[in-house]
């Protein structure tokens, strides 16, 4: 696809996520969001991970597209605690299939599971199989911004805006009172482009494998 010349900006539009855009909204994560333990596990856990944004009643899905060619994803919920629960008791054995079929094949890959993930995905399928809540301190209804991408070749032409606009937008429809995302520590381009958006840094967590993440929250209005 040829791109606008330098002085024009491309019409973005934008539509629900659906099942034939999993290959291209996978490729993308690849691409775009290269490190970290989905991306290990393969394309078939990731189309798996994302059809759970395609069934959940609290999810949502976003694909951006410029000259009628997809540019870009956006993934969320507008409740994570119903999102959480919908992943947990009608996702999860699909999404274990999914992976265990990946760890099977990856040795290393199942050391490196038992090693840093093992005992907390064994207690949230325990709380799920003991129907217990899961445990929060937050009250209020939370979203959350989980993933978000944008073709190479289409950065800086308003895609990522749009598509964390349209998502704040819908959080404000659905009364959200704080929605969540986290960036990488090392990630300043991205930490730029959330606080021109007028999100807040909160705090610095880190990953089972050690990597630093940077919240960020914002209170729709």
């Amino acid at each position: 696809m040829s791109l606008p010349s330098s002085a024009q900006t491309p019409v973005v539009s934008l539509r629900v996520m659906e099942l034939r855009d999993l290959p291209t909204v996978v490729g993308l994560h690849r691409a775009d969001l290269s490190r970290g333990f989905f991306v290990e596990l393969g394309d078939k856990f990731l189309s798996r991970y994302y059809r759970t944004f395609l069934t959940s009643p609290a999810a949502v899905a976003l694909i951006a597209e410029v000259d009628g060619e997809r540019a870009g994803f956006l993934v969320g919920c507008t409740d994570a605690a119903v999102h959480h629960r919908h992943v947990i008791h009608l996702e999860r054995w699909r999404l274990a299939r999914a992976g265990a079929t990946s760890l099977l094949l990856r040795p290393a890959l199942t050391a490196k599971f038992v090693r840093t993930r093992a005992q907390r995905y064994t207690r949230g399928i325990k709380r799920a199989r003991d129907h217990q809540p899961v445990s929060t301190t937050e009250s209020r209804r939370v979203g959350v911004l989980s993933h978000i991408a944008v073709r190479d070749d289409l950065r800086r032409h308003g895609v990522g805006r749009t598509l964390v606009t349209a998502f704040v937008n819908i959080a404000k429809v659905h009364s959200v009172e704080r929605l969540q995302l986290q960036t990488a520590a090392d990630n300043v381009s991205a930490q730029r482009f959330y606080e021109h958006l007028g999100w807040k840094q909160e705090t610095e967590v880190q990953d089972p494998d050690g990597k630093m993440w940077i919240s960020y929250v914002l209170e729709p209005r």
